[in-house]
Protein backbone atom coordinates (compact mmCIF):
# COMPACT_ATOMS: atom_id res chain seq x y z
CA UNK A 1 0.00 0.00 0.00
CA UNK A 2 1.59 3.31 -0.70
CA UNK A 3 1.38 6.62 0.99
CA UNK A 4 -1.40 8.37 -1.45
CA UNK A 5 -3.78 5.41 -0.57
CA UNK A 6 -3.19 5.18 3.10
CA UNK A 7 -3.91 8.69 3.93
CA UNK A 8 -6.90 8.98 2.01
CA UNK A 9 -8.11 5.76 3.44
CA UNK A 10 -7.98 7.58 6.69
CA UNK A 11 -9.27 10.73 5.74
CA UNK A 12 -11.74 9.92 3.73
CA UNK A 13 -14.28 8.47 6.12
CA UNK A 14 -13.98 11.10 8.41
CA UNK A 15 -14.80 13.66 5.84
CA UNK A 16 -17.57 11.51 4.78
CA UNK A 17 -19.22 11.14 7.98
CA UNK A 18 -18.44 14.99 9.21
CA UNK A 19 -20.22 16.08 5.76
CA UNK A 20 -23.10 14.04 6.16
CA UNK A 21 -23.67 14.81 10.11
CA UNK A 22 -23.16 18.57 8.50
CA UNK A 23 -26.27 18.06 5.68
CA UNK A 24 -28.46 16.04 7.97
CA UNK A 25 -28.14 17.87 11.59
CA UNK A 26 -26.76 21.41 10.29
CA UNK A 27 -28.85 22.80 13.06
CA UNK A 28 -26.73 20.88 15.75
CA UNK A 29 -23.66 21.22 14.05
CA UNK A 30 -24.04 25.21 14.18
CA UNK A 31 -24.74 25.06 17.79
CA UNK A 32 -21.85 23.16 18.28
CA UNK A 33 -19.51 25.79 16.11
CA UNK A 34 -20.57 28.60 18.27
CA UNK A 35 -20.12 27.03 21.38
CA UNK A 36 -16.62 26.32 19.99
CA UNK A 37 -16.06 29.85 19.37
CA UNK A 38 -16.58 31.04 21.97
CA UNK A 39 -13.76 29.54 23.90
CA UNK A 40 -10.54 31.04 22.77
CA UNK A 41 -8.56 28.28 24.32
CA UNK A 42 -10.03 25.80 22.57
CA UNK A 43 -9.15 27.53 19.26
CA UNK A 44 -5.22 27.25 20.19
CA UNK A 45 -5.75 23.99 21.54
CA UNK A 46 -7.36 22.77 17.46
CA UNK A 47 -4.46 25.37 16.29
CA UNK A 48 -1.88 22.62 17.78
CA UNK A 49 -3.43 19.63 16.48
CA UNK A 50 -4.33 20.54 13.14
CA UNK A 51 -0.68 21.93 12.48
CA UNK A 52 0.54 18.74 13.76
CA UNK A 53 -1.22 17.15 11.45
CA UNK A 54 -0.75 18.53 8.28
CA UNK A 55 3.38 18.93 8.93
CA UNK A 56 2.88 15.18 9.02
CA UNK A 57 0.98 14.88 5.79
CA UNK A 58 2.87 17.38 4.24
CA UNK A 59 6.77 15.99 5.39
CA UNK A 60 4.63 12.87 4.13
CA UNK A 61 3.23 13.71 1.10
CA UNK A 62 4.23 16.62 -1.09
CA UNK A 63 2.63 15.30 -4.11
CA UNK A 64 1.86 18.02 -6.88
CA UNK A 65 0.11 15.61 -9.91
CA UNK A 66 -2.91 16.23 -11.96
CA UNK A 67 -4.48 13.74 -10.62
CA UNK A 68 -6.54 12.94 -7.19
CA UNK A 69 -3.55 12.47 -5.07
CA UNK A 70 -2.99 16.72 -5.37
CA UNK A 71 -5.79 16.72 -2.90
CA UNK A 72 -4.07 15.18 -0.06
CA UNK A 73 -1.38 17.59 -0.55
CA UNK A 74 -4.02 20.79 -0.88
CA UNK A 75 -5.44 19.31 2.54
CA UNK A 76 -2.30 19.23 4.32
CA UNK A 77 -0.84 22.47 3.63
CA UNK A 78 -4.58 24.21 4.48
CA UNK A 79 -4.21 22.19 8.11
CA UNK A 80 -0.41 24.12 8.21
CA UNK A 81 -1.99 27.35 6.92
CA UNK A 82 -5.17 27.00 9.41
CA UNK A 83 -3.27 25.67 12.53
CA UNK A 84 -0.64 28.78 12.24
CA UNK A 85 -3.07 31.15 12.20
CA UNK A 86 -5.40 29.61 15.32
CA UNK A 87 -1.81 29.77 16.95
CA UNK A 88 -1.38 33.41 16.60
CA UNK A 89 -4.76 35.28 15.92
CA UNK A 90 -7.41 33.50 17.81
CA UNK A 91 -9.54 36.09 18.12
CA UNK A 92 -9.61 36.92 14.51
CA UNK A 93 -10.25 33.49 14.46
CA UNK A 94 -13.33 33.69 16.47
CA UNK A 95 -14.47 36.47 15.00
CA UNK A 96 -14.71 35.16 11.10
CA UNK A 97 -16.28 32.25 12.31
CA UNK A 98 -19.04 33.95 13.79
CA UNK A 99 -19.95 35.86 10.88
CA UNK A 100 -19.66 32.62 8.62
CA UNK A 101 -22.14 30.83 10.91
CA UNK A 102 -24.81 34.03 10.62
CA UNK A 103 -25.00 33.38 6.99
CA UNK A 104 -27.98 31.12 6.29
CA UNK A 105 -26.55 28.50 3.50
CA UNK A 106 -23.53 28.13 5.65
CA UNK A 107 -23.58 24.62 6.99
CA UNK A 108 -25.42 23.38 3.30
CA UNK A 109 -22.36 24.47 1.28
CA UNK A 110 -19.60 23.53 3.94
CA UNK A 111 -21.61 19.83 4.50
CA UNK A 112 -21.17 19.52 0.71
CA UNK A 113 -17.52 20.34 -0.08
CA UNK A 114 -16.82 18.40 3.11
CA UNK A 115 -18.99 15.41 1.57
CA UNK A 116 -17.69 15.60 -1.84
CA UNK A 117 -14.32 15.32 -0.69
CA UNK A 118 -14.47 12.46 1.18
CA UNK A 119 -16.24 10.65 -1.23
CA UNK A 120 -13.47 11.34 -3.54
CA UNK A 121 -10.83 10.14 -1.17
CA UNK A 122 -12.80 6.84 0.06
CA UNK A 123 -13.40 5.77 -3.34
CA UNK A 124 -9.94 6.22 -4.51
CA UNK A 125 -8.39 4.84 -1.24
CA UNK A 126 -11.03 1.65 -1.25
CA UNK A 127 -12.07 1.28 -5.08
CA UNK A 128 -8.69 -1.33 -5.86
CA UNK A 129 -8.27 -2.94 -2.19
CA UNK A 130 -6.94 -6.25 -4.27
CA UNK A 131 -4.34 -4.39 -5.73
CA UNK A 132 -1.96 -4.45 -2.72
CA UNK A 133 -2.37 -8.03 -2.49
CA UNK A 134 0.64 -10.75 -3.67
CA UNK A 135 0.15 -11.64 -7.11
CA UNK A 136 0.24 -15.40 -7.09
CA UNK A 137 2.78 -17.81 -8.75
CA UNK A 138 1.32 -18.95 -11.92
CA UNK A 139 1.45 -23.11 -11.64
CA UNK A 140 3.97 -24.81 -13.00
CA UNK A 141 2.63 -26.10 -16.32
CA UNK A 142 3.02 -30.27 -17.13
CA UNK A 143 6.18 -32.18 -18.53
CA UNK A 144 4.63 -32.75 -21.90
CA UNK A 145 3.54 -28.57 -22.26
CA UNK A 146 7.62 -28.18 -21.87
CA UNK A 147 8.21 -31.10 -24.77
CA UNK A 148 5.33 -29.32 -27.55
CA UNK A 149 7.60 -26.25 -26.84
CA UNK A 150 8.73 -24.52 -30.81
CA UNK A 151 11.94 -26.35 -31.95
CA UNK A 152 14.63 -24.22 -32.76
CA UNK A 153 15.35 -22.88 -36.22
CA UNK A 154 18.66 -23.64 -38.10
CA UNK A 155 20.49 -20.27 -37.42
CA UNK A 156 19.98 -20.70 -33.62
CA UNK A 157 21.32 -24.36 -33.43
CA UNK A 158 24.57 -23.28 -35.76
CA UNK A 159 25.14 -20.47 -33.27
CA UNK A 160 25.36 -22.65 -30.58
CA UNK A 161 27.28 -24.96 -32.20
CA UNK A 162 30.30 -22.76 -33.14
CA UNK A 163 31.51 -21.58 -29.92
CA UNK A 164 31.58 -25.31 -28.79
CA UNK A 165 34.01 -26.14 -32.05
CA UNK A 166 35.94 -23.30 -31.14
CA UNK A 167 36.29 -24.08 -27.89
CA UNK A 168 36.79 -27.87 -28.37
CA UNK A 169 39.63 -26.76 -31.45
CA UNK A 170 41.28 -23.95 -28.79
CA UNK A 171 42.56 -26.97 -26.23
CA UNK A 172 46.15 -27.40 -26.41
CA UNK A 173 47.06 -31.40 -26.40
CA UNK A 174 48.80 -32.74 -23.36
CA UNK A 175 52.76 -32.40 -22.62
CA UNK A 176 53.04 -36.07 -22.61
CA UNK A 177 51.51 -36.80 -25.84
CA UNK A 178 53.98 -33.93 -27.51
CA UNK A 179 57.08 -34.84 -26.01
CA UNK A 180 56.68 -38.40 -27.22
CA UNK A 181 56.38 -37.25 -30.76
CA UNK A 182 58.80 -34.93 -31.06
CA UNK A 183 61.04 -37.80 -29.49
CA UNK A 184 59.81 -40.23 -32.39
CA UNK A 185 60.35 -37.44 -35.10
CA UNK A 186 64.28 -37.01 -33.29
CA UNK A 187 64.77 -40.97 -33.32
CA UNK A 188 63.14 -41.50 -37.16
CA UNK A 189 65.93 -38.79 -38.40
CA UNK A 190 68.95 -40.61 -36.12
CA UNK A 191 67.89 -43.64 -37.64
CA UNK A 192 68.46 -42.50 -41.49
CA UNK A 193 71.31 -40.84 -41.23
CA UNK A 194 72.75 -43.85 -39.91
CA UNK A 195 71.61 -46.37 -42.48
CA UNK A 196 72.57 -43.73 -45.17
CA UNK A 197 76.22 -43.23 -44.10
CA UNK A 198 76.48 -47.08 -43.87
CA UNK A 199 75.88 -47.90 -47.72
CA UNK A 200 78.81 -47.78 -49.86
CA UNK A 201 78.49 -45.25 -53.06
CA UNK A 202 77.88 -47.35 -56.35
CA UNK A 203 81.20 -47.39 -58.40
CA UNK A 204 80.45 -46.44 -61.91
CA UNK A 205 81.55 -49.16 -64.34
CA UNK A 206 83.05 -48.68 -67.45
CA UNK A 207 81.26 -49.11 -70.58
CA UNK A 208 81.61 -52.14 -72.72
CA UNK A 209 83.36 -51.88 -75.84
CA UNK A 210 81.44 -53.58 -78.74
CA UNK A 211 83.34 -57.18 -80.32
CA UNK A 212 83.84 -57.22 -83.15
CA UNK A 213 83.14 -59.91 -85.43
CA UNK A 214 85.70 -61.56 -88.05
CA UNK A 215 84.00 -63.53 -90.87
CA UNK A 216 86.22 -66.47 -92.21
CA UNK A 217 87.34 -66.65 -95.45
CA UNK A 218 86.55 -69.79 -97.31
Amino acid sequence: MNTSRFIARLIGPLFLVMGLGTLIEGDLVRALSQEFLSNVSLIYLAGMLTLVGGLAIVNVHNVWEANWRVIITILGWLSVIGGVIRLLLPEKVQALGASMLTHPHAMIISGAVILVVGVILCWTGYELAGEDKPARKPKSKPKAASAAAKPKSAKTARAAAKPKARRTAAKPKPRKAAAKSRARAAASRSTAKRTASRKPAKRARPARKPRRTVRKRR
